[in-house]
């Protein structure tokens, strides 16, 4: 449409409709102008708000480095407390092996038992100080693994022999490939063992069942502990793998610290764990760790 026509159109028009369009022209620009001044508050709240969230970044990133520095000093207390407590204990331990042995003489027999009590007590001990010293060395960052291939029925059975209770009759059943090898550290695969087998020992009662199965998995070993224990609560087994986190207190005891330190050395090796649980009907341990294969000369090479 030609400007200037409809501008002499606009002329032209009657004055009524001249007010009328000036009032929605001015009505308009007020609109306009309460949009700006929205737009400059939003815009103003929006840089505090910025600033606010600068200034919370700051203070969090202080309050990390805060808490870190301070799990940074207790971990090497820790270490530090539990590698000089672990010196007497072994010495105590000696010279309580020593008296019961009896090569310096014998020993009354009401005094075995407190003996007995002693030596189960400060070998509860060191448990509890090598699980802290575990600890460190995870928390710490500088856990070293000597990875090497490991024939896997040899170490199972060398953690059975040294673990399995004496006290209870306990069925033990294994279901590993001939020949199956891990690539891992051995110290530390002997840990994970110790761990879940003491725990599977110790919630599992007279005449119950434990059973370690091996598979191969997607290049990974899948392990397996079965246990006819106690079982662990639907709305705990989330949890068992935190730190200093135990289901059971009482009798049970222990630190909260195996099944924590048994995770973080599982994923340090490349592998995971998890579990399955009924209470009263007992629990299944699974974690994977990396696999070896022998080849033709004989020699084991990574899966």
């Amino acid at each position: 449409m030609n400007p200037f026509r409809s501008f002499f159109r606009m002329i032209l028009q009657p004055k009524e409709s001249r007010k009328d369009l000036g009032r929605e022209v001015a009505e308009k620009i007020r609109q306009l102008e309460g949009m700006a001044r929205e737009l400059d508050e939003a815009r103003a709240s929006s840089l505090r708000t910025l600033e606010e969230l600068r200034s919370a970044k700051k203070d969090l990133e202080r309050v990390n480095r805060e808490l870190k520095e301070r799990d940074e000093t207790k971990m090497k207390f820790i270490g530090i407390a539990s590698h000089e407590l672990k010196t007497p204990l072994t010495a105590i331990k000696a010279n309580i092996d020593f008296i019961l042995s009896e090569k310096g003489g014998n020993v009354p027999p009401y005094l075995r038992s407190y003996l007995h009590t002693i030596r189960r007590n400060t070998s509860r001990i060191e448990g509890t100080m090598d699980h802290m010293l575990d600890l460190a060395w995870v928390k710490s960052g500088r856990l070293l693994l000597r990875r090497e291939p490991i024939l896997l029925s040899e170490v199972i059975g060398e953690c059975i022999n040294q673990i399995k209770p004496v006290e209870k009759n306990l069925s033990i059943q294994l279901d590993i490939p001939e020949g199956l090898y891990v690539f891992v550290d051995r110290n530390w695969l002997l840990d994970i063992f110790t761990n879940l087998l003491s725990n599977a020992f110790k919630f599992t009662g007279d005449g119950g069942r434990i059973s370690i199965v091996a598979s191969l998995s997607e290049g990974h070993v899948l392990h397996e502990i079965h246990d006819t224990g106690i079982g662990i609560p639907e709305d705990k087994v989330e949890r068992i793998f935190d730190e200093f986190y135990q289901v059971e207190m009482g009798k049970h005891g222990g630190t909260g610290l195996g099944l924590a330190i048994t995770k973080r050395v599982i994923e340090e090796h490349g592998g995971a764990i998890w579990v399955k649980s009924q209470l009263g009907k007992g629990s299944i341990f699974y974690f994977t760790l990396p696999r070896y294969t022998e080849n033709k000369d004989e020699r084991p090479a990574q899966a």
